[in-house]
Parts: structure tokens; sequence; C-alpha cells
């Protein structure tokens, strides 16, 4: 690629309106625009750069194309533009390492312009497509709805403990359909049936499989841990009542969030499920985060995007590597309990063993675990690309050989 035969376009994206900053091969600033947030507007947005540019390629880098310069980004490949994805950890740094420390929309595209061109080979390409942001928009609303239980959950517990102090021992989760059920006839223990058969009765009408060591058992803590009545007991348990009804809704819609995200990882036609470990939320975890695995042309690329590779630092004889900080820190966290995963002997044998091996070459625990997570990028990024169904990792001496 010969620079100076091309001008780049750093884009800070905005709601309403972007601003973009042209420049050289040199990083010298040739000119700053500005474009609404609109279709209509992009066709003469590029014009004036063509003009800038005055017979040069043009290059544009974005930070964020699935969001508000989605449109852009997808309109800018249609005229066959190059387009990047700038990582804004990038040009948050740069802004951070730089004399000026202003920030300003201008700023923020010049930063995002100069990573572009030193970056250039290291960034993926652009290429939203509408299956990924699905997939994306899916899989927020999914993990709001898991944070919005886990909230409920916890304001329900801190009503539960004054009427059932022990109900942790007979239910040690409220995502059981029996155990919610519990509560919603018997949110106090004064309305509970003082037989064991009548328990087990009422038991059986919320789940007829119960089984009756399940009244023994809620009979027995109840009468182990005692229970005092508050004057305003009933207002009480319509809080647990209204509690409860919400987590039923919420359970509700998020599984029905989940089938369709399996329905939308099955379009994309990526077989990362195959592999041990991934569940459909990790995989669309993985798949929303990376979106078309082609952008990228090695996995050398993804790692990087994952601020799995690391970076060295030396100085004279000394020589260290440092964890990349940088990168998409959900795509990173993605990997990381991936790999929590098959450092288990059990589970991947091969990789426990290059997990060990590392250890004893004097890596400490989090630094193996790195190299660990650096492997499986290349094991998703292939299966990915080739579309083939997961197979184990060679052992060490034959990857050697």
């Amino acid at each position: 690629m010969e620079r100076h035969s091309f001008v780049f376009v750093g884009i800070d994206l905005h709601k309403k309106e972007h601003v973009a900053v042209v420049c050289n091969s040199y990083e010298e600033q040739l000119k700053k625009l500005k474009v609404k947030n609109s279709p209509n507007q992009f066709g003469e947005f590029i014009k004036k750069i063509e003009d800038i540019a005055e017979g040069k390629k043009i290059i544009f880098g974005l930070e964020d194309v699935d969001f508000y310069g989605r449109s852009l980004a997808k309109y800018l490949i249609e005229q066959g533009f190059i387009v990047k994805v700038v990582n804004s950890s990038y040009t948050k740094r740069e802004r951070s390492i730089g004399t000026n420390r202003n920030k300003t929309d201008e700023q923020d595209a010049y930063n995002i312009c100069a990573v572009l061109i030193r970056k250039y080979t290291q960034l993926p390409l652009a290429n939203p497509q509408d299956i990924f942001l699905a997939i994306k928009q899916v899989l927020n609303a999914r993990n709001y709805y898991s944070k919005t239980i886990a909230s409920i959950k916890n304001g329900l517990h801190s009503l539960l403990v004054h009427n059932y102090p022990t109900y942790t021992e007979f239910f040690p989760d409220l995502k059981g359909k029996v155990a919610r059920g519990f509560f919603k006839k018997f949110p106090s223990p004064d309305l509970l049936p003082q037989e064991e058969e009548d328990l087990h009765t009422a038991l059986k009408q919320i789940y007829k499989s119960v089984s009756n060591d399940k009244a023994r058992q809620v009979l027995d803590s109840v009468q182990t841990s005692g229970w005092i009545p508050n004057d305003y007991q009933e207002a009480n348990n319509k809080a647990i009542l209204s509690y409860l009804t919400s987590l039923d809704e919420l359970y509700k819609e998020k599984g029905k969030l989940e089938l369709e995200l399996e329905e939308l990882i099955e379009q994309t036609g990526y077989p990362i499920r195959t592999m041990p470990g991934i569940d459909t939320i990790l995989a669309a975890t993985f798949i929303a985060n990376i979106g078309d695995i082609h952008r990228f042309t090695s996995s050398k690329q993804l790692a990087k995007l994952a601020g799995v590779a690391p970076y060295e630092h030396s100085s004279g004889q000394s020589k260290r590597n440092y964890s990349n900080k940088l990168g998409n820190r959900t795509l990173h966290s993605a990997f990381y309990t991936l790999a929590l995963i098959h450092v288990q002997k059990k589970y991947n044998p091969i990789m426990y063993n290059y997990y060990q091996s590392k250890q004893h070459s004097g890596k400490k625990k989090k630094q193996a675990l790195t190299y660990v997570m650096r492997r499986l990028v290349n094991i998703v990024f292939r299966m990915m690309r080739d579309k083939t169904a997961y197979k184990p990792p060679a052992p060490l001496e034959e990857e050697a050989s």
C-alpha cells in the first residue's frame, strides 16, 4: 500500500451531525467537514471529500458502525470505499498521550484519522449487516431482563427472610416454578397447611412431579427457624406477590428472547455452539461483537479487537509483555469466560496441559490464562471463517511439529 496516494478521513459520529477530518498520509490535517446524519446528505459530503482528495483514493475510519454511524458506513461501502472500524480505546489513548488534552469533536475526528493511518493494517473492515445488529439488540434486551431479574430477586429476598428466615434451605433459587408458586400460595408461614400431606397436595398443584420430601423439608425448616408476624403482614405479603408476578413475566420474556437468539445464530451459519462451553448467550455475545468474520484478515486482528494480544515493553536487556486493555471489553470477557472452562482437565485435557505448561515455564496464572485465550481466539476464528464444527486442539507436540 503506497500511503502517499491515499487521503484518510476520520469521522466522529453523533446522533444528528457527524464531524470529519481529512488528512494526508503524514497526518497533516487538510480539511474539517460536517455532515448531517441523513442519507440524503451523504452524496454531497462525498463530493466535497473527493474535491479535497484531488484524485487520490479515500479511506474512511469510523468508531461505531452499528449505532450512529451505521447508515453512513453502509452508504460508503455501497459506494465502493474502504471503511475501517477504529476502536474507541485507541482514540481515547491518542488523546491522553498527546499534548492537546482538549475534548472537541474536531480533535476526536483527527485522533480517529491518526489511528487509521498508523494502524491501518491492524484495523478490521467495517461490514455492518442487519443480522448482527439484530443479534446485538436481542442480546442487549435479554441481558437487561437478566439484570432486572437479579434486582427483583434481591428485593424479594429482603422480604422473604422476615417470613422464612431459612427459606434457601428448601428453595435455594427462585428461578424454579415450584419455588415461585409456593411463595405465591404461602407468602407467610401462617398460611401454610399444618399437615405434611396437605402441603404436598398443594405443591402438586404447582408441579405434579414434586416429591413428598419437599413438603417435609419445608415444614421442618419453618418449625426450626420459627416466625414472628408483624402488624402489617398483609401489606408485606402483597409486596411479595407483586415481586413474584413481575418475575414470572420477566422469565417468560427472557425465555422468548433466548429462543429468538437461537434462531438468529442458526441463520448466521456460525457453528460456534459446537464448542464445549459456548451456550446460546456466549455464542450470541461472540457473534454480536465480532460480526462478519471476513472483515478480519487473520486471527491476529480478532485478538487485537478482543484485547487478547499482549503488547511488549522492552528496554535494554529487559523485556516484558503486558496485557492489552484497549480491546473490546465485552469480547475480552467472553474469551476469558471460555478460557476458564477450557483450562479444566475434565472439559479439555489438551488445553489444561497447555495452561499448566505455561505456568511451569514461569508464567503467572493470569498470564498463562491469556495464552489460553489467545489460542481460543484462533479456534473461534477458524470455526467462524470456515463454518466448521469444533475440533479439539492438537497436543502440544503435534502443534510444534
